[in-house]
């Protein structure tokens, strides 16, 4: 009875040992490639939390009687052991080990423990080596692709989930001591359903020179990317981003709005409001910084995005960029099907000077910097 349930015993130890790896490597898969419901590192963690119980269960004398030990255990013997004046301790004569000399002297370098360390170590190089694939690329390739391959996941790749990107920021950008412009809420419009949206959406440069009322830019900025709803605490906002971590901010160009003086302005999602950050006419200047596309003068507003990087860096690593793109594109297409529904036409820009851009915006171009350019306005 007693050597069964030894047998119980190292086969749940075993299996545990097993289990603990398998979580171990599913959740660095998970974590790597932002896998939110990866069903073998769910399943192995609930497996690893039954074998631990099962594990506590029958080691639990020994638990308890470890405990018991370690709390009230005497002063330890090794000091007087290694007491000089107590005498050298017995179990370091060497007359009390006859055989210690020959068994010594006898042993082989070339010991079963050994050859194994070698062969585990060999195994472990070539897949660290295989890990850092080089990027097989044709000589001329550009730098796209090259970050393309470069980005692509692989096994090493796991490393990164133990190494430090920097410091997670703040989500929200926030420009303290500017005027503010109060943005009305988004009301309960309703305009073309989603079907007709997306089937009559279509890239528009020409614009009537109408204004914008100042409840369509509410609308437009709301359902672009405003916040509109909230999960455990945490506010959610109206296009997917990579983690919830929401690199994108937005800044408006105004031209044409009532009640809206012309200038630039960002957007501050989380009150939903306008930071107004600088005065004047800035038709001219976005028209050449956008390498001269007269409709960027005309329309009621252009939105710029801009990407923080390190809200993404942090967490996903070389991936960061890929991440911000897919984010912009996002957003985007939410300018385009609520424009759309509101009667008014929309295009999108890739084509700018990105410096003079980013320094029209004041960012640095490194840590923020100009993704992308949308015209909006009345058709």
């Amino acid at each position: 009875m007693r050597k069964t349930r030894n047998d119980v015993r190292y086969l749940i130890s075993a299996i545990l040992l097993m289990a603990a790896v398998t979580t171990v490597t599913t959740g660095l898969i998970a974590d790597v490639w932002d896998l939110n419901d990866f069903i073998f590192h769910k399943y192995a963690g609930y497996t690893l939390a039954v074998l631990l119980t099962a594990h506590v269960y029958l080691h639990w004398s020994r638990l308890a009687g470890y405990i018991r030990r370690r709390f009230t255990r005497p002063p330890s013997r090794r000091a007087k052991e290694s007491d000089p004046q107590q005498g050298p301790s017995a179990t370091t004569d060497p007359v009390a080990s006859p055989g210690a000399g020959r068994r010594t002297a006898s042993r082989s370098p070339f010991s079963r423990r050994g050859f194994f360390g070698v062969a585990l170590g060999g195994l472990g190089g070539f897949f660290v080596g295989r890990g850092f694939k080089t990027v097989d690329l044709p000589y001329g390739s550009d730098v796209g692709e090259i970050y393309h391959e470069w980005s692509k996941p692989k096994w090493l790749s796991l490393l990164g989930a133990v190494t430090s990107w920097g410091q997670e920021p703040d989500r929200y950008k926030v420009y303290a001591g500017v005027e503010r412009v109060e943005l009305p809420p988004p009301g309960d419009f309703r305009g073309l359903s989603t079907e007709d949206a997306i089937e009559q959406r279509r890239s528009l440069r020409d614009y009537t020179g109408e204004p914008m009322t100042l409840d369509e830019l509410s609308r437009l900025l709301y359902y672009t990317g405003g916040v509109n709803a909230e999960r455990w605490g945490r506010p959610l906002r109206a296009a997917p981003s990579a983690g919830a971590l929401y690199p994108i901010e937005m800044y408006v160009v105004v031209h044409q709005v009532e009640g809206v003086e012309r200038g630039l302005y960002h957007y501050a999602v989380r009150e939903h409001a306008l930071d107004h950050l600088r005065d004047g006419d800035l038709r001219g200047e976005i028209v050449r910084n956008g390498l001269m596309q007269g409709f960027l003068g005309e329309a009621n507003v252009v939105i710029v995005f801009t990407a923080i990087f390190q809200r993404l860096r942090w967490r996903y690593k070389e991936r960061t960029y890929r991440y911000a793109l897919l984010e912009a594109g996002h957003l985007a297409q939410n300018v385009y099907l609520a424009a759309t529904s509101m009667g008014m036409g929309a295009c999108a820009v890739g084509a700018f000077l990105d410096s003079r851009l980013n320094s029209m915006l004041e960012v640095d171009g490194k840590k923020e910097a100009a993704l992308y350019l949308l015209s909006v306005g009345r058709v």
